[in-house]
């Protein structure tokens, strides 16, 4: 049961969405050992393939050198695309060799796995045409534009569909390892595996993301699905009535359930939701404020920076200032 994964390397890729899935892949059988004192038999190979031996990336002294090229025979049972940088003139599109390995190891069979922007190389491959994907819900305007034929679902945070695995967010990258390994070595292994690597422990996904701050409170079903809708509906109006009408609730009941699960109002988990988002836009990208504000279901850019400064105690123009220092 050897579970061989291949890593792709390619200039535009991040380092740490390469070194951290390498070393989970590679450590996970001594990790599992060590936390169970049991001896498990399998070890999964793993292969750092570039389009040529001679392509490495280096930052700041460390150098990650590729094991594998394109012209190895071998094939893998996961590919792993790492996030990306996506720049303004989509370098990754010249990688045409690569694209075609990556399409060659699907045919015969291998299961691809994609990391918040690693989606827009799978995507050039043709893969995900007529096919649903997550990524980054920062990065879905230009996605969706670059690739129409792909069904984006920015806010899920794992997706899977025929073969084709995605994370939205570097943060989910542990989530998509350990679903990965729960389906070749069982759920008790590759639990214990990420237990090393989330506070609170792994929670198997179960197709929508609810809110950190919020998802340890409630037992009520109909609460945590509406958790789930709104931020899955979060850059569009009339959230409160909307969520009401497609879970048969009336307004003053939703608020009146919710403030009950959680001692805080809807409309504060709303705006937790949408200044969290903002924030990540501010971080990750160089979009407009006025931009940010209609992603995040502000119509208003004036509301926004003033509830944004109440919230953080920073203009918009602040955080990002602050964040790229």
């Amino acid at each position: 049961m050897m579970l061989k994964v291949a890593i792709v390397v390619i200039p535009e890729a991040f380092p740490h969405s390469i070194i951290e899935p390498l070393d989970v892949f590679s450590r996970c059988q001594t990790i599992y050992q060590r936390r169970t004192g049991q001896v498990h038999s399998h070890k999964p190979q793993v292969a750092l393939v570039a389009e040529s031996r001679e392509q490495t990336i280096e930052l700041n002294g460390i150098r990650i050198s590729p094991t594998h090229d394109i012209t190895t025979a071998e094939k893998f049972d996961v590919v792993w695309i790492p996030s990306l940088m996506v720049d303004d003139a989509l370098s990754y599109r010249q990688r045409k060799k690569m694209q075609r390995w990556i399409k060659d190891q699907f045919q015969h069979g291998a299961e691809i796995a994609t990391v918040c922007t690693g989606a827009f190389l799978l995507a050039e491959t043709g893969l995900l045409n007529h096919r649903e994907s997550t990524l980054h819900w920062s990065y879905s305007d230009l996605f969706s534009e670059k690739y129409p034929l792909v069904r984006v679902k920015p806010h899920v945070p794992i997706h899977c569909e025929d073969r084709l695995y995605s994370a939205a967010a570097d943060s989910e990258w542990i989530t998509l390892a350990t679903e990965i390994l729960e389906r070749k070595y069982g759920k008790v292994f590759s639990t214990k595996t990420a237990e090393m690597f989330i506070f609170n422990g792994y929670k198997r996904v179960s197709g929508q993301v609810f809110e950190s701050r919020f998802t340890n409170q409630t037992q009520d079903a109909i609460i945590a699905k509406t958790q789930a809708w709104i931020s899955e509906h979060i850059s569009e109006e009339n959230l409160i009535s909307r969520a009401a009408m497609e879970f048969g609730l009336s307004e003053s009941s939703l608020a009146r359930r919710f403030k009950s699960a959680h001692r805080e109002s809807v409309i504060n988990f709303i705006q937790h939701v949408r200044i969290q988002r903002a924030k990540e836009a501010l971080e990750m990208t160089k979009l407009p404020v006025e931009r940010i504000s209609d992603l995040v279901g502000y119509r208003d850019s004036s509301y926004f920076r003033r509830l944004f400064k109440i919230k953080t105690g920073m203009t918009p123009k602040q955080y990002r200032k602050q964040c790229s220092a």
